[in-house]
Protein backbone atom coordinates (compact mmCIF):
# COMPACT_ATOMS: atom_id res chain seq x y z
CA UNK A 1 0.00 0.00 0.00
CA UNK A 2 2.82 2.65 0.53
CA UNK A 3 4.67 1.61 -2.64
CA UNK A 4 8.18 0.77 -1.16
CA UNK A 5 10.51 -1.33 -1.75
CA UNK A 6 12.26 -3.78 1.04
CA UNK A 7 15.09 -1.03 0.73
CA UNK A 8 13.71 1.64 1.63
CA UNK A 9 11.46 0.36 4.59
CA UNK A 10 14.21 -0.44 5.93
CA UNK A 11 15.82 2.92 6.04
CA UNK A 12 12.31 4.21 7.24
CA UNK A 13 13.19 2.01 10.32
CA UNK A 14 16.80 3.86 10.74
CA UNK A 15 18.53 0.21 10.45
CA UNK A 16 16.88 -1.11 13.22
CA UNK A 17 14.87 -3.85 10.57
CA UNK A 18 16.95 -5.26 8.50
CA UNK A 19 16.50 -5.58 4.37
CA UNK A 20 17.06 -10.00 4.90
CA UNK A 21 14.25 -9.77 8.34
CA UNK A 22 11.75 -7.97 6.27
CA UNK A 23 12.00 -10.57 3.06
CA UNK A 24 11.63 -13.57 5.96
CA UNK A 25 8.67 -11.63 7.19
CA UNK A 26 6.99 -11.28 4.42
CA UNK A 27 7.58 -15.03 3.63
CA UNK A 28 6.70 -16.08 6.52
CA UNK A 29 9.80 -17.62 7.86
CA UNK A 30 10.54 -15.99 10.83
CA UNK A 31 8.49 -13.64 13.00
CA UNK A 32 9.04 -10.17 14.35
CA UNK A 33 9.31 -9.20 17.97
CA UNK A 34 7.28 -6.54 19.67
CA UNK A 35 10.12 -4.35 19.03
CA UNK A 36 10.46 -4.87 15.63
CA UNK A 37 6.80 -4.59 15.11
CA UNK A 38 6.63 -0.89 16.77
CA UNK A 39 9.35 0.24 14.39
CA UNK A 40 7.54 -1.14 11.53
CA UNK A 41 4.32 0.51 12.20
CA UNK A 42 6.27 3.88 13.30
CA UNK A 43 7.86 3.49 9.03
CA UNK A 44 4.48 2.52 7.92
CA UNK A 45 2.38 5.24 9.71
CA UNK A 46 0.38 2.16 10.35
CA UNK A 47 -1.69 2.00 13.84
CA UNK A 48 0.23 -0.99 15.68
CA UNK A 49 -3.36 -3.04 16.18
CA UNK A 50 -3.35 -3.40 12.14
CA UNK A 51 -0.84 -5.91 12.02
CA UNK A 52 -3.13 -8.18 14.37
CA UNK A 53 -6.09 -7.95 12.25
CA UNK A 54 -7.80 -10.85 10.97
CA UNK A 55 -8.32 -11.06 6.93
CA UNK A 56 -11.70 -10.93 6.21
CA UNK A 57 -12.16 -9.51 3.23
CA UNK A 58 -11.52 -12.04 -0.04
CA UNK A 59 -12.52 -10.96 -2.78
CA UNK A 60 -14.81 -12.86 -4.84
CA UNK A 61 -14.33 -11.73 -8.18
CA UNK A 62 -11.54 -10.19 -10.42
CA UNK A 63 -11.06 -6.45 -9.87
CA UNK A 64 -12.29 -4.42 -12.77
CA UNK A 65 -9.81 -1.84 -13.01
CA UNK A 66 -10.87 1.80 -15.13
CA UNK A 67 -7.34 3.13 -15.64
CA UNK A 68 -4.86 4.70 -17.93
CA UNK A 69 -2.07 2.31 -19.73
CA UNK A 70 0.41 4.37 -17.92
CA UNK A 71 -0.55 2.68 -14.37
CA UNK A 72 2.17 0.53 -13.24
CA UNK A 73 1.96 -2.94 -11.75
CA UNK A 74 2.85 -1.94 -8.44
CA UNK A 75 0.09 0.63 -8.49
CA UNK A 76 -2.29 -1.70 -9.08
CA UNK A 77 -1.00 -4.04 -6.37
CA UNK A 78 -1.24 -1.12 -4.05
CA UNK A 79 -4.27 0.23 -5.27
CA UNK A 80 -5.78 -3.69 -4.87
CA UNK A 81 -4.37 -3.92 -1.26
CA UNK A 82 -5.73 -0.68 0.08
CA UNK A 83 -8.91 -1.37 -1.66
CA UNK A 84 -9.10 -4.52 0.35
CA UNK A 85 -8.07 -3.09 3.64
CA UNK A 86 -11.05 -0.24 3.31
CA UNK A 87 -13.49 -2.70 2.75
CA UNK A 88 -12.49 -4.99 5.78
CA UNK A 89 -12.61 -1.74 7.44
CA UNK A 90 -15.96 -1.06 5.90
CA UNK A 91 -17.67 -4.42 6.59
CA UNK A 92 -16.08 -4.19 10.51
CA UNK A 93 -18.23 -1.36 11.35
CA UNK A 94 -21.45 -2.09 9.70
CA UNK A 95 -21.07 -6.22 11.92
CA UNK A 96 -20.25 -3.74 14.56
CA UNK A 97 -23.92 -1.92 14.43
CA UNK A 98 -25.67 -4.66 13.11
CA UNK A 99 -26.31 -2.84 9.19
CA UNK A 100 -24.83 -4.52 6.67
CA UNK A 101 -26.31 -4.24 3.10
CA UNK A 102 -27.51 -7.09 0.90
CA UNK A 103 -27.29 -6.22 -2.89
CA UNK A 104 -29.97 -8.31 -4.23
CA UNK A 105 -30.82 -6.32 -7.43
CA UNK A 106 -31.49 -8.27 -10.26
CA UNK A 107 -31.33 -7.85 -14.23
CA UNK A 108 -30.60 -11.22 -15.69
CA UNK A 109 -32.94 -11.57 -17.80
CA UNK A 110 -32.00 -8.80 -19.84
CA UNK A 111 -28.74 -10.13 -22.02
CA UNK A 112 -26.87 -7.24 -22.96
CA UNK A 113 -25.16 -7.28 -26.48
CA UNK A 114 -26.00 -3.70 -27.77
CA UNK A 115 -26.90 0.09 -26.84
CA UNK A 116 -30.67 -0.77 -27.00
CA UNK A 117 -30.35 -3.26 -24.33
CA UNK A 118 -28.48 -0.72 -22.12
CA UNK A 119 -31.20 1.45 -22.73
CA UNK A 120 -33.52 -1.18 -21.75
CA UNK A 121 -31.68 -1.94 -18.48
CA UNK A 122 -31.63 1.97 -17.31
CA UNK A 123 -35.10 2.37 -18.30
CA UNK A 124 -35.89 -0.93 -15.53
CA UNK A 125 -33.67 0.97 -13.18
CA UNK A 126 -35.06 4.27 -13.57
CA UNK A 127 -38.66 2.48 -13.21
CA UNK A 128 -37.38 -0.05 -10.42
CA UNK A 129 -35.86 2.96 -8.06
CA UNK A 130 -38.69 5.56 -9.09
CA UNK A 131 -35.74 8.11 -10.41
CA UNK A 132 -37.55 9.51 -13.59
CA UNK A 133 -35.80 11.32 -16.16
CA UNK A 134 -34.25 14.11 -14.14
CA UNK A 135 -30.88 15.04 -12.79
CA UNK A 136 -29.69 12.58 -10.37
CA UNK A 137 -28.76 14.51 -7.32
CA UNK A 138 -25.76 12.15 -5.33
CA UNK A 139 -24.49 8.98 -7.12
CA UNK A 140 -22.90 7.62 -4.17
CA UNK A 141 -25.72 8.34 -1.83
CA UNK A 142 -27.72 6.76 -4.61
CA UNK A 143 -26.15 3.45 -4.97
CA UNK A 144 -24.98 3.23 -1.36
CA UNK A 145 -28.82 2.91 -0.97
CA UNK A 146 -29.26 0.03 -2.96
CA UNK A 147 -26.45 -2.33 -1.50
CA UNK A 148 -23.61 -0.73 -3.56
CA UNK A 149 -20.36 0.29 -0.79
CA UNK A 150 -18.92 3.57 -2.12
CA UNK A 151 -15.05 4.02 -1.09
CA UNK A 152 -12.88 6.44 -2.40
CA UNK A 153 -9.10 6.47 -2.08
CA UNK A 154 -5.53 8.84 -2.42
CA UNK A 155 -4.99 7.07 -6.06
CA UNK A 156 -2.25 7.95 -9.30
CA UNK A 157 -4.38 10.17 -12.08
CA UNK A 158 -4.02 7.07 -13.90
CA UNK A 159 -6.31 5.22 -11.89
CA UNK A 160 -9.93 6.22 -12.58
CA UNK A 161 -12.05 3.25 -10.90
CA UNK A 162 -12.55 -0.24 -10.38
CA UNK A 163 -14.87 -2.56 -8.71
CA UNK A 164 -15.01 -5.78 -6.87
CA UNK A 165 -16.93 -8.00 -4.96
CA UNK A 166 -16.23 -9.14 -1.44
CA UNK A 167 -17.69 -11.80 0.53
CA UNK A 168 -21.14 -13.19 -0.80
CA UNK A 169 -22.11 -11.46 -3.65
CA UNK A 170 -21.04 -7.78 -2.06
CA UNK A 171 -20.22 -4.92 -4.99
CA UNK A 172 -17.70 -2.43 -3.60
CA UNK A 173 -16.85 0.86 -6.15
CA UNK A 174 -13.70 2.70 -5.86
CA UNK A 175 -13.41 5.91 -7.09
CA UNK A 176 -10.23 8.29 -7.04
CA UNK A 177 -10.81 11.00 -4.44
CA UNK A 178 -8.96 13.81 -6.40
CA UNK A 179 -11.32 13.86 -9.81
CA UNK A 180 -13.86 16.56 -10.23
CA UNK A 181 -17.57 16.35 -8.95
CA UNK A 182 -18.54 14.77 -13.11
CA UNK A 183 -15.91 12.26 -12.88
CA UNK A 184 -16.58 10.89 -9.78
CA UNK A 185 -20.27 10.31 -11.36
CA UNK A 186 -19.25 9.14 -14.40
CA UNK A 187 -16.86 6.71 -13.37
CA UNK A 188 -19.37 5.28 -10.18
CA UNK A 189 -22.07 4.51 -12.61
CA UNK A 190 -19.55 2.63 -15.12
CA UNK A 191 -18.59 0.72 -12.50
CA UNK A 192 -22.24 -0.48 -11.09
CA UNK A 193 -22.68 -0.97 -14.78
CA UNK A 194 -20.56 -3.87 -14.65
CA UNK A 195 -21.54 -5.25 -11.77
CA UNK A 196 -25.60 -5.04 -12.79
CA UNK A 197 -25.34 -5.68 -16.49
CA UNK A 198 -25.10 -9.19 -17.63
CA UNK A 199 -22.79 -8.90 -20.64
CA UNK A 200 -23.10 -11.15 -23.68
CA UNK A 201 -20.48 -13.68 -23.82
CA UNK A 202 -19.83 -12.99 -27.34
CA UNK A 203 -19.12 -9.42 -26.41
CA UNK A 204 -14.81 -8.08 -26.36
CA UNK A 205 -13.63 -6.29 -23.50
CA UNK A 206 -13.18 -3.39 -25.06
CA UNK A 207 -16.94 -3.62 -26.43
CA UNK A 208 -18.16 -4.09 -22.48
CA UNK A 209 -16.26 -1.26 -21.65
CA UNK A 210 -17.97 1.04 -23.79
CA UNK A 211 -21.28 -0.23 -23.24
CA UNK A 212 -20.51 0.75 -19.68
CA UNK A 213 -19.91 3.85 -20.26
CA UNK A 214 -22.69 4.31 -22.69
CA UNK A 215 -24.86 2.50 -19.49
CA UNK A 216 -23.01 5.96 -17.34
CA UNK A 217 -23.78 8.02 -19.97
CA UNK A 218 -27.89 7.06 -20.58
CA UNK A 219 -27.73 7.15 -16.79
CA UNK A 220 -26.84 10.76 -16.14
CA UNK A 221 -28.52 12.16 -18.86
CA UNK A 222 -30.82 10.39 -20.96
CA UNK A 223 -31.56 9.98 -24.67
CA UNK A 224 -35.06 11.02 -24.20
CA UNK A 225 -34.01 14.36 -22.57
CA UNK A 226 -31.37 14.76 -25.12
CA UNK A 227 -34.16 14.35 -28.23
CA UNK A 228 -36.05 16.90 -26.15
CA UNK A 229 -33.47 19.53 -25.45
CA UNK A 230 -31.76 19.49 -28.94
CA UNK A 231 -33.82 17.40 -31.17
CA UNK A 232 -33.29 14.71 -33.42
CA UNK A 233 -30.53 16.29 -35.78
CA UNK A 234 -28.45 19.43 -35.40
CA UNK A 235 -25.87 21.12 -37.90
CA UNK A 236 -24.33 23.53 -35.10
CA UNK A 237 -24.09 23.37 -31.15
CA UNK A 238 -24.58 26.26 -28.60
CA UNK A 239 -22.02 25.91 -26.27
CA UNK A 240 -23.99 27.94 -23.73
CA UNK A 241 -26.75 25.11 -23.81
CA UNK A 242 -24.27 22.49 -23.14
CA UNK A 243 -23.13 24.49 -20.49
CA UNK A 244 -26.65 24.67 -18.67
CA UNK A 245 -26.63 20.26 -19.43
CA UNK A 246 -23.63 20.14 -17.41
CA UNK A 247 -24.41 22.32 -14.71
CA UNK A 248 -27.97 20.50 -14.25
CA UNK A 249 -27.33 16.84 -15.15
CA UNK A 250 -23.64 16.73 -13.31
CA UNK A 251 -22.25 15.09 -16.76
CA UNK A 252 -18.91 16.45 -18.10
CA UNK A 253 -18.73 18.88 -21.21
CA UNK A 254 -17.02 15.84 -23.06
CA UNK A 255 -19.33 13.00 -22.34
CA UNK A 256 -22.10 15.14 -23.67
CA UNK A 257 -20.67 15.71 -26.63
CA UNK A 258 -20.38 12.16 -26.57
CA UNK A 259 -23.79 11.67 -26.08
CA UNK A 260 -24.68 13.73 -28.40
CA UNK A 261 -22.92 11.94 -30.99
CA UNK A 262 -23.96 8.44 -29.75
CA UNK A 263 -27.35 9.27 -30.69
CA UNK A 264 -26.68 10.41 -33.89
CA UNK A 265 -27.79 14.11 -32.77
CA UNK A 266 -24.33 15.31 -33.93
CA UNK A 267 -23.16 14.18 -36.92
CA UNK A 268 -18.85 12.59 -36.80
CA UNK A 269 -17.68 16.15 -38.46
CA UNK A 270 -18.93 18.01 -36.17
CA UNK A 271 -18.20 16.18 -33.20
CA UNK A 272 -14.64 16.01 -34.53
CA UNK A 273 -14.31 19.70 -34.94
CA UNK A 274 -15.26 20.42 -31.66
CA UNK A 275 -12.04 18.59 -30.47
CA UNK A 276 -9.98 20.27 -33.07
CA UNK A 277 -11.15 23.50 -31.95
CA UNK A 278 -10.51 22.64 -28.60
CA UNK A 279 -6.58 22.18 -29.56
CA UNK A 280 -6.94 25.56 -31.16
CA UNK A 281 -8.50 27.25 -28.77
CA UNK A 282 -6.55 27.79 -24.73
CA UNK A 283 -10.34 29.35 -23.62
CA UNK A 284 -12.07 27.00 -25.12
CA UNK A 285 -10.56 23.71 -23.67
CA UNK A 286 -10.37 25.32 -20.23
CA UNK A 287 -13.98 26.03 -20.78
CA UNK A 288 -14.99 22.17 -21.85
CA UNK A 289 -12.66 21.06 -18.47
CA UNK A 290 -13.75 22.71 -15.85
CA UNK A 291 -16.74 21.42 -13.00
CA UNK A 292 -19.88 23.32 -13.02
CA UNK A 293 -21.98 20.94 -10.67
CA UNK A 294 -23.19 22.18 -7.70
CA UNK A 295 -23.62 19.21 -5.78
CA UNK A 296 -21.56 16.99 -4.22
CA UNK A 297 -20.00 13.58 -4.85
CA UNK A 298 -18.17 12.15 -1.49
CA UNK A 299 -18.74 8.84 0.16
CA UNK A 300 -20.24 9.48 4.15
CA UNK A 301 -21.86 6.52 5.37
CA UNK A 302 -18.53 4.45 6.16
CA UNK A 303 -17.43 7.49 8.84
CA UNK A 304 -21.33 8.52 9.76
CA UNK A 305 -21.39 4.47 11.07
CA UNK A 306 -18.19 4.74 12.94
CA UNK A 307 -19.07 7.72 14.65
CA UNK A 308 -22.23 6.67 15.46
CA UNK A 309 -20.54 3.20 17.30
CA UNK A 310 -18.80 5.50 19.11
CA UNK A 311 -21.27 7.64 20.70
CA UNK A 312 -23.30 4.84 21.38
CA UNK A 313 -20.18 3.49 23.01
CA UNK A 314 -20.20 0.29 20.32
CA UNK A 315 -16.59 0.97 19.59
CA UNK A 316 -13.83 2.92 21.72
CA UNK A 317 -12.41 5.84 20.40
CA UNK A 318 -8.90 3.97 20.03
CA UNK A 319 -10.91 2.10 17.96
CA UNK A 320 -12.62 4.38 15.54
CA UNK A 321 -9.40 6.03 14.87
CA UNK A 322 -7.98 2.96 13.58
CA UNK A 323 -10.86 2.10 11.52
CA UNK A 324 -11.09 5.62 10.25
CA UNK A 325 -6.98 5.63 10.34
CA UNK A 326 -6.79 8.42 11.95
CA UNK A 327 -5.94 9.91 14.82
CA UNK A 328 -8.02 13.67 14.71
CA UNK A 329 -11.52 12.66 16.11
CA UNK A 330 -12.90 15.45 18.42
CA UNK A 331 -16.53 15.99 20.05
CA UNK A 332 -18.32 17.49 22.36
CA UNK A 333 -20.01 16.06 25.29
CA UNK A 334 -21.75 16.57 28.76
CA UNK A 335 -18.61 16.75 30.94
Amino acid sequence: MKRLTMDELSLRTNGEVSKPNISKYEAGKMMPSSKVHIALAKALGMDFDYFFRPVTVHITRPADYRKKAKLSKGDEKAITEEVKDKAERYLEIEDTMGVSMKFDYDLSDIVVSNRNDVKRVVARIRQDWHLGLGPLSNIIDLLEAHGVRMIEIEAPDEFDGMCIFVGENKPVIVLNKHYTVERKRYTGLHEFGHSVMRMSDSLSQKEKEELCNYFAGEMLLSSDVLHQVFGKRINKVFLNEVGRLQTQFGISIDAIFHRLKDERILNDALYTQFYIKQNLNPRLKAWAKTSTYLGEETSYRFSRMVYRALAEGLISEEKANEILGTNEISYIDNK
